[in-house]
């Protein structure tokens, strides 16, 4: 069985992991930790996010998919397969943005960010979701005046009322402008005009917008919000023989973005392409943040910080790294 996976991250390599065989391409020479751009804002070293990919995972740019003849066109050249799985994960919106604003959705937005910030003082994060709590956490350590911006009228809208009570009350702390119920309509030269008044900063940096990657679209494939459309097997809403997995795809009912989901999702997509006949149930065991010293998050159901929380986000870590190891 001739298997292709397109995207070697947390969803494509846990389907390489269960098959060993499958041709894993990514434009990438890494693999990525994007929950650790943030770590690489704070120091500059590029490590901390990235561990080199294995041999045998095609560097390529995915050009177009013939989906009729089964192949895949590449930078590198043509891939045959027998079974596709689409695992190309996530892209930032900023066209949601009026205005100059940072993205921070990989490893070059983050060490430009990092560039950039000794000739800023003042900083607007876009985005109370986990990527904005924890990166206004840093910038306000590194010295930065901070302004979290969030439409919604709690942080970390997704998680329980005790972890967004708990990052409001530690940003502010800190001395983090937190605005809540607020919506961005521009970013200026003079800062970010919201529906409410001027906040005057020097840069503004992204933290939302998540969305499915334009090749998805560009591919033809049904989608939502530039997420392809699968079924409850993750099977291709489009194509027989094409699987979706991680963050670039989504059920009609909608699958959250997350690691977690990715990894499960990339395992599901792979045993269904074998043969199997799986209905994809996926489980969010724990979500842990950092803002600085203190972790944080909702851990098997409940509110858990300190000692508990770090070693729940230090496992994790470690699990990603040995994913890629093993192969």
């Amino acid at each position: 069985m001739k298997v292709v996976v397109l995207g070697g991250g947390f969803a494509g390599l846990s389907a390489l992991n269960f098959y060993r065989d499958a041709i894993v391409i990514d434009s990438k020479e890494y693999f990525l930790l994007t929950h650790r751009l943030v770590d690489v804002i704070e120091t500059g070293n590029p490590s901390l996010a990235t561990i080199p990919y294995p041999k045998g995972i095609v560097k390529a740019n995915v050009m177009s998919v013939d989906f009729k003849n089964k192949v895949v066109r590449t930078s590198d050249g043509d891939f045959s397969y027998d079974k596709l799985i689409i695992s190309l994960g996530y892209e930032q919106d900023t066209t949601r943005v009026k205005g100059n604003v940072q993205k921070l959705e990989n490893l070059e937005d983050a060490l430009a960010i990092r560039t950039k910030l000794p000739q800023v003082k003042s900083v607007a994060v876009l985005g109370g979701g986990n990527l904005g709590v924890e990166l206004a956490g840093i910038l306000r350590e590194m010295g930065k005046e901070v302004h979290l911006i969030e439409l919604q009228d709690r942080l970390l809208s997704f998680m329980s009322k005790e972890s967004s009570r708990f990052a409001e009350s530690r940003l502010k702390e800190m001395g983090v402008d937190v605005l809540l119920g607020t919506k961005v309509e521009e970013v200026t030269p003079e800062g970010v005009r919201t529906n409410k008044d001027l906040v005057k900063v020097d840069m503004a940096i992204m933290a939302a917008g998540l969305r499915g990657p334009k090749l998805i679209e560009n591919l033809g494939l049904s989608n939502k919000n530039g997420r392809m459309l699968v079924n409850d097997y993750l099977e291709s809403m489009d194509y027989e023989d094409v699987f979706g997995a991680g963050d670039c795809m989504t059920t009609k009912s909608f699958v959250p973005m997350s690691a977690q989901v990715a990894v499960q999702s990339g395992r599901t997509a792979m045993e269904n392409a074998l043969g199997g006949n799986v209905k994809f149930a996926y489980k969010q065991a724990g979500i842990v943040l950092r803002i600085g010293s203190e972790y944080f998050g909702d851990l098997m159901g409940r509110f858990v910080r300190g000692s508990m929380a770090e070693l729940a986000k230090r496992v994790g870590i470690y699990r990603a790294i040995k994913m890629v190891e093993s192969l």
